[in-house]
């Protein structure tokens, strides 16, 4: 027998072993049942839920000013590296606001957001208007998927 069959008889037991069951815990799987529908225990009268309208639209609106900023620097960065730079810290500032609340309420969303942002970053540090351009775009899609 030669020394290639050997080593691969060795091998092909680890191999198979290594495929074990998979065990899912299904009580950690949301089945999408509100908690109210699931309570067995009379909670009597309903609470009015609580409305954030204020800050709602106060992040709309950041989110809105964010994409704004994405796009303009989109539209300088092929005349104007300097302006470029100086709008990508209003970018950054808006960042700052909305990263905190994406992370709470969707940390799904976190890394095409994220993603988007360095693309913009990257494009202005490295005069790269494509990147830019591609990073406004993503954030405008993220942006209007985005549930207010």
């Amino acid at each position: 027998m030669s020394p290639r069959r050997i080593i691969l008889l060795a091998l092909a037991p680890a191999a198979l072993l290594a495929c074990g069951e998979t065990y899912v815990d299904t009580s950690l799987i949301d089945d999408g049942t509100p908690a109210s529908e699931s309570a067995d225990v009379d909670a009597g009268p309903a609470a009015e839920p609580d409305t954030d309208e204020p800050e709602t639209s106060g992040f709309a609106s950041t989110l809105a000013s964010f994409t704004g900023h994405a796009r303009d620097i989109s539209e300088v960065i092929a005349d104007d590296r300097e302006q470029a730079a100086e709008m990508l810290a209003d970018l950054e500032a808006d960042w700052r606001l909305i990263e905190s609340i994406i992370r709470e309420e969707q940390p799904d969303r976190l890394f095409g957001f994220s993603q988007a942002v360095d693309l913009v970053r990257s494009g202005v540090e490295r005069n790269r208007p494509a990147d830019v351009s591609k990073g406004w775009k993503l954030l405008a899609d993220l942006s209007d998927d985005y549930p207010t």
